[in-house]
């Protein structure tokens, strides 16, 4: 064979070679570790998030992927933090997981966050809010959904422009509660509250702490009847906000308004629990739906896919949490992924870093823009979503409306004052 000929056959052969590996490499999926709270206390919020995070994955592959590539989940059971640190490690270790999201609740993230960045993987958190997730000097740890400071921040500033003018009081008049599980989420927030209610001159008739695994309320319902406040602020999950609403009913405690924070008050099951009760309450939350008018056109279109396809599946419209996860997931999806070609986690950090979306970016009406030790606030937080929205929504006969604040509200707030349980 001639020399020019040889050479072309073994050119032409390595070019085949190369087209073959990048093609096979093109149809390779995508794998992401997804860890959530599947069995136990938090289960029915953890597949909530599950739901709406595979309603995310369908409609990628639908449109072809990314890239060429479909995104595959590989699961793992976050049922506590030693389960999440254990069920992260055997995803990085047995499965060879680079990417892991997750977690819905702030002790299962920072345990989970925790474990991924010590066996350097990109982690992209989706709900878990508790200030310490941002605050350890971690590299690849990147917290999408609203940090717990604005939770108690927006139920504050919702008292001061809202209720104040439907309850007829001034704020120096108002008695307010403060009640919060005393662990990792729950402390989060109330230390915000407290922190933010000074400096607003707000002073709380009552502040405690309780175990959210409390099988008894008596003492807790008493002592606030004892106090009398006009507005209860409670953050609590999903047991012991049942429980908390039943003892109250049973003791006749009763409040001018009543807003619950997060996890426990927006989970759609406590309708289920407490029956029509339920209506008039305030959560301080992630939104479930936002007005559409605050979404960017081509956004708009994924919110309603998103929704029709959830409320066909589970029958009911997304709670917050669950279109937080919806968003956050679908931004790793359509901001991050497509412009990666290693996949490591440096070049995802740098990716992640780079994003400046405004607000009405992902449909809960959140933006992106991360932190990165240089946050005047806090210059040891790196990662932190600083455009994530959190508004107050509120129980309604009808399913659940944004009521505050007024860009993002679909309704105005109804049952305000809040009737007697004898009227409810």
């Amino acid at each position: 064979m001639k020399t020019w000929l040889r050479l072309s056959v073994v050119a032409i052969g390595a070019l085949i070679g190369v087209v073959a590996a990048n093609f096979a490499q093109a149809q390779e999926p995508i794998r992401i570790g997804v860890l959530l709270p599947l069995t136990g206390p938090f289960a029915k919020n953890g597949i909530e998030n599950w739901e709406a995070m595979q309603i995310a994955r369908d409609m990628i592959n639908e449109r072809g992927g990314i890239n060429g590539r479909k995104i595959e989940y590989v699961s793992g059971d976050a049922t506590s933090p030693a389960a999440g640190i254990s069920e992260t490690e055997r995803l990085i270790t047995k499965e060879g997981i680079k990417i892991t999201t997750g977690s819905f609740a702030s002790p299962l993230a920072i345990a989970v966050s925790q474990a991924a960045e010590r066996h350097g993987v990109f982690h992209w958190e989706t709900t878990g809010a508790a200030e310490i997730i941002t605050r350890r000097g971690f590299k690849h740890t990147f917290q999408v959904g609203a940090p717990a400071r604005l939770y108690g921040q927006v139920a504050v500033d919702f008292i001061i422009e809202d209720l104040t003018k439907r309850l007829k009081k001034p704020l120096n008049e108002l008695r307010i509660a403060l009640l919060w599980e005393n662990r990792a989420f729950g402390k989060s927030v109330g230390d915000g509250i407290r922190a933010y209610a000074t400096t607003k001159n707000i002073k709380l008739v009552y502040d405690e702490g309780y175990d959210q695994f409390a099988t008894d309320m008596t003492p807790i319902v008493q002592k606030l009847k004892d106090t009398k406040p006009d507005i209860l602020v409670a953050i609590s999950f999903p047991n012991d906000a049942i429980l908390f609403q039943r003892k109250a009913k049973e003791l006749d405690f009763n409040v001018a308004a009543f807003i619950g924070v997060s996890a426990g008050y927006s989970s759609p099951d406590l309708r289920n629990s407490i029956g029509s009760t339920v209506n008039g309450l305030f959560v301080s939350d992630f939104p479930p739906k936002v007005n559409p008018n605050v979404l960017k056109p081509e956004v708009r279109k994924v919110a309603d896919e998103f929704y029709k396809r959830y409320e066909a599946k589970m029958k009911r419209p997304p709670a917050g949490h669950a279109a937080a996860g919806f968003s956050a997931i679908w931004a790793l999806f359509t901001e991050v992924l497509p412009k990666a070609k290693t996949f490591q986690p440096d070049e995802l950090r740098d990716i992640a870093l780079k994003l400046d979306l405004p607000e009405g970016s992902l449909v809960n009406g959140s933006g992106i823009k991360f932190t990165n030790f240089d946050w005047k606030d806090n210059p040891k937080d790196a990662g932190q979503n600083l455009r994530a929205s959190i508004g107050v929504w509120q129980w309604t006969a009808q399913g659940n409306e944004e009521v505050f604040p007024a860009k993002l509200a679909t309704h105005e707030p109804v049952m305000v004052p809040l009737p007697d349980w004898s009227k409810r």
